[in-house]
Order: structure tokens, then C-alpha cells, then sequence
């Protein structure tokens, strides 16, 4: 009889131990842990906003009697009065427009026009009107003010509405010029605070509703969309009546 060879045995089969991969499973939690507490410790600075500088104003700049900021030949025949909110979007379009049309060197520069700003804060919709208003004034402390002005209607969008607005807008008037420091330490004294506010009251007393509100030797411009051209046309009808009040 043939010979039958018997079956190979079996080696019973070890089962692999997962202790090793949930140390590496650990391990690498513990790391994240510890990523995330050193990032909360020291979180990561934002980047500085983009400031695009434009050239500088040649005309006089200066301060009424009842300290608002102009720009402008205090004797021109025709005084253009501007209420308006560093945070209002409206308020930024005017801006652009006025200066995609050239308006200050049309205007400004050649003496028809002197330009006044007042602040009108529309705090109860923009949570970082009363500060930007002040960070201007602040400014205006080392003659950077109109730089400073420009810049933070050229930057709205990098800012409004940010939870990180502050920090921002800070950034901002450094990029146009201010030294940091002494606005943080205006800011904190409260300078203009209530300047601010006195501004907008008297807006309010003057029964304006909202911003851009400019005003033409005091007769308020109706703007509906065009905002340069209108206010332009309103500038050329006040000089050509010798620049009285049409």
C-alpha cells in the first residue's frame, strides 16, 4: 500500500497587538493639544491691511473755527460741507468717485472750492463709526489727518464689519503716516470722544437722515446715483451765479 503522507499541522496564528497603534494614536493627539494651546497662547498677528497712498494734497488743509478739518482756499467762493461716516459704504463711493473724476484737482487745487468734513457717526448700524472718526481726529494731532482720512474710506472693505475691526483700523492710520502709539494713547484719553458726538448731534439737530449729506454754499445736494457728476454740476451752477447760493 502506497504511502499517505500525513497533513501539516497547523501553526496556530498570533494575533497582531494594536497596543502600538494606539500609542501612535495618542502621541499624536497629545501634539495636537499641544499645537493648538501654543497657537491660543500665541496667536498669529494679522496681516498688515494694504493702504494705497495717494499724492499729497496741494492746496491748504487746515481747521474751521468751529474745528472741523478742510481742504481748500478758505476764501474760495464755493464751500462744500460733507456729513458722512468712515463706514459708510455710500459714503466710501462718494470718495471714489471724487477722486476717479479728479474733483480736488478740478476744485480744490485751483481754488473754487474749499471742502469741510463733519462727522456724522451712524453708530446704531456701523460699530466702528465713533472710532474711525476719532482715529481721524487723532491723526489730525500730527497733521496727518486728511492721509489718514483717505485711507480709511480706501480700506472699508478690509475692516467693516470685522470682529478685528480695531486692530485693523489701527494698522491702518500706521500705514497712512500716524504714528501707532500716539493714537492708541489719544484714543484712550478720550480726546474726541465727545467731540464726536457733539458732531453728530448737531447732524441730528439739523434734521439729516443719513450719509453722504453734503451741502453746497448750504444748499444740500440731491444725490441719487451719480455722486461726482451731480456734485460737480452743483459746484459749476453755484460759481456761475458768482457763488451765492443759486
Amino acid at each position: 500500500m502506497a504511502n499517505r503522507s500525513k497533513p501539516a499541522s497547523r501553526r496556530p496564528v498570533r494575533k497582531r497587538s494594536l497596543m502600538p497603534f494606539y500609542l501612535g494614536l495618542g502621541l499624536l493627539s497629545i501634539l495636537g493639544l499641544i499645537v493648538v494651546l501654543v497657537n491660543s497662547l500665541n496667536p498669529a498677528k494679522p496681516s498688515a491691511p494694504f493702504v494705497p497712498q495717494r499724492p499729497p494734497m496741494k492746496a491748504a488743509v487746515g481747521q474751521t473755527a468751529d474745528g472741523f478739518w478742510y481742504k481748500g482756499d478758505p476764501n474760495a467762493p464755493v464751500k462744500v460741507v460733507e456729513y458722512a461716516d468712515f463706514e459708510c459704504p455710500g459714503c466710501a463711493g462718494l470718495e471714489t468717485e471724487l477722486v476717479r473724476s479728479n474733483f480736488d484737482q478740478n476744485y480744490i487745487e485751483t481754488g473754487k472750492v474749499q471742502y469741510i468734513y463733519r462727522e456724522f457717526p451712524l453708530t446704531r448700524i456701523h460699530p466702528s463709526a465713533q472710532l474711525t472718526a476719532e482715529v481721524s481726529r487723532c491723526a489730525g494731532d500730527q497733521n496727518v489727518y486728511w492721509p489718514v482720512h483717505y485711507a480709511l474710506f480706501d480700506t472699508q472693505l478690509q475692516w467693516a464689519g470685522k470682529p478685528d475691526a480695531r486692530e485693523i483700523i489701527l494698522g491702518v492710520a500706521a500705514g497712512a503716516g500716524a504714528d501707532r502709539a500716539r493714537i492708541e494713547s489719544c484714543l484712550a484719553s478720550q480726546k474726541y470722544t465727545n467731540v464726536i458726538r457733539a458732531s453728530e448731534a448737531e447732524a441730528l439737530k439739523r434734521g439729516l437722515g443719513g450719509t453722504p449729506t453734503v451741502f453746497v454754499n448750504d444748499k444740500e445736494v440731491e444725490f441719487v446715483t451719480d455722486f461726482a457728476n451731480t456734485l460737480a454740476a452743483a459746484v459749476d451752477s453755484a460759481l456761475g451765479s458768482g457763488g451765492a447760493t443759486p
